[in-house]
């Protein structure tokens, strides 16, 4: 089970309660007429699992494709930070995510560690805030296409 964060300002996420019930419903999870679980750990775990089964907004893959991949999932109409450190959120815009997920990988001052990232937003939008993750010389991969690092930032090859 992936740790929420911030569990309460998940639990008070508007429409949040519903989604989860839904969730469980349509996963057996909980029964046809059935309620949220009332145990708290019982639910959080539902929660989770209901996140990480939304779709994929947005990706940031490290080189390895292991641990430091972190994905933005949509899930009840809001976006959700997910990686092995648990779950973040939920954030009301992709953009905003997105931003959020690059510069929290920037500020971690690992260059290199990142390989690509792709989803929903711009290349321009990825490029300018992804620079610092890159070495001077070296190639990341936006949306498919291959940008190398040069002194001006990261151009398309």
């Amino acid at each position: 089970m992936s740790d929420i964060h911030d569990w309460e300002g998940a639990m008070g996420a508007p429409g949040f309660r519903e989604a989860l019930l839904a969730y469980g419903r349509a996963n057996g999870r909980i029964k046809p007429k059935g309620r949220l679980p009332k145990d708290e750990d019982e639910l959080k775990l539902v929660a989770g699992e209901a996140i990480e089964s939304g779709d994929t907004e947005f990706s940031l893959e490290d080189a390895d494709g292991e641990r430091g991949s972190t994905e933005v999932r949509l899930f009840s109409g809001r976006y959700w930070l997910c990686d092995w450190g648990g779950i973040s959120g939920p954030v009301d815009s992709l953009e905003e995510a997105a931003a959020d997920v690059l510069s929290m990988a920037v500020g971690q001052d690992c260059p290199g560690f990142y390989s690509a990232a792709s989803g929903g937003v711009s290349d321009d939008f990825i490029a300018t805030r992804s620079v610092k993750l890159v070495k001077p010389g070296k190639t990341f991969l936006i949306n498919g296409t291959r940008y190398l690092r040069t002194k001006t930032g990261l151009v398309p090859q």
